[in-house]
């Protein structure tokens, strides 16, 4: 291990000698980061907040069962949860938690709507989510704890989900039809379902609004769609079951991790081209399996949960390497970020 790598790994608790351990106790394991990351923990019922200035992971948060995914609040003070599947019991709530000390704040449920997977934050008040068993995706006011309006797929699988940063358009990934479902998000109506490939499950739309890019899993491709003609403009071929979609907030790039290849792959936003793929370090397994994405607001690294490892991992985009491991608890998916700090 190299002297670099050394000193994240005593940070993050492997063996170390207490003089090592004291000396590294006070100072920041990545020079930069800083506020909150949360993590959302499937099998534990939980999630996981990490203070990253000192990258640890300071409390385990329960939420109702079975969460999947998490979204923070424009004022980085308020996260909620999509409880999704629990033990062959589809969920119908949303769990909203307070940041960054942790304190559940209410449950939202949506009955009779079920299976919330992902979800977005709208405005101060209202998220956008996911409901896969409905084929639908719900606007909800998080204050009032009711859903407001319903916006009908009518595609099977209606997965994960996309607003644009004009909040103009809604796009929503489709696993069992293969498509994305296209939005006008002001009036509700459905403008196109437009193919894109076996088990479309990641789904993003660039900053600006022009591109969206769709991990089609069960094919190994992405496939990129101009939101102009909502056609399908370029397929990629990109091993090992693309996952999510993130992109760095300059646009620049996509962020993919691939849940077999043990990944992550950054594509070049510009050129519609892979860049590199990532592997990752740090982990405690032979063959990591990524699982959820968010990029840190600066465009340099990169939170990655690891299922099987239990871990949240530190990316950094620039080098390719990893630079920190966070232990978490069982089977990590969706992560996201707040500035706010204890």
């Amino acid at each position: 291990m190299s002297r670099p790598l050394a000193l994240f790994a005593v940070t993050l608790g492997f063996a170390a000698t207490p003089h090592a351990l004291s000396a590294r106790a006070t100072k920041p394991v990545v020079p930069g980061l800083g506020g909150t990351a949360v993590v959302v923990n499937q099998r534990s019922d939980s999630i996981t907040l990490i203070d990253l200035a000192s990258m640890t992971a300071t409390q385990h948060v329960p939420v109702v069962g079975g969460p999947h995914e998490a979204a923070v609040s424009p004022d980085g003070r308020t996260v909620v949860v999509t409880n999704y599947h629990r033990q062959g019991v589809p969920q119908k709530t949303l769990s909203v938690i307070a940041l960054p000390s942790g304190r559940p704040i209410r449950t939202v449920d949506l009955s009779p709507y079920r299976m919330p997977h992902d979800l977005r934050w709208v405005d101060a008040t209202h998220v956008i989510c996911t409901a896969e068993a409905d084929s639908a995706l719900l606007l909800v006011d998080i204050v009032a704890g009711k859903v407001v309006r319903r916006f009908a797929t009518g595609q099977r699988g209606s997965h994960m989900l996309a607003l644009s940063a004009d909040r103009k358009r809604l796009y929503c990934s489709n696993m069992q039809s293969g498509s994305v479902s296209a939005f006008d998000f002001a009036t509700g109506a459905k403008l196109a379902d437009i193919a894109t490939g076996k088990e479309c499950e990641g789904v993003g739309v660039t900053p600006d609004g022009r591109w969206v890019w769709a991990g089609n899993r069960a094919e190994d491709t992405i496939s990129i769609i101009d939101t102009e003609s909502l056609e399908v403009t370029r397929r990629l071929e990109s091993p090992g079951f693309p996952y999510r979609v993130q992109f760095t907030a300059d646009g620049r790039r996509a962020l993919v991790p691939h849940a077999r290849a043990g990944s992550l792959v950054v594509c070049d936003v510009a050129g519609q081209r892979i860049e590199r793929s990532i592997p990752l370090g740090l982990t405690r397994v032979p063959e990591p399996s990524t699982a959820g994405v968010f990029p840190h607001p600066s465009g340099r690294f990169a939170f990655v949960t690891v299922r099987n490892d239990s871990s949240m991992l530190v990316l950094d985009l620039e080098a390719g390497t990893t630079l920190a491991r966070v232990q978490v608890q069982e089977s990590p998916d969706g992560v996201t970020w707040s500035p706010a700090a204890r």
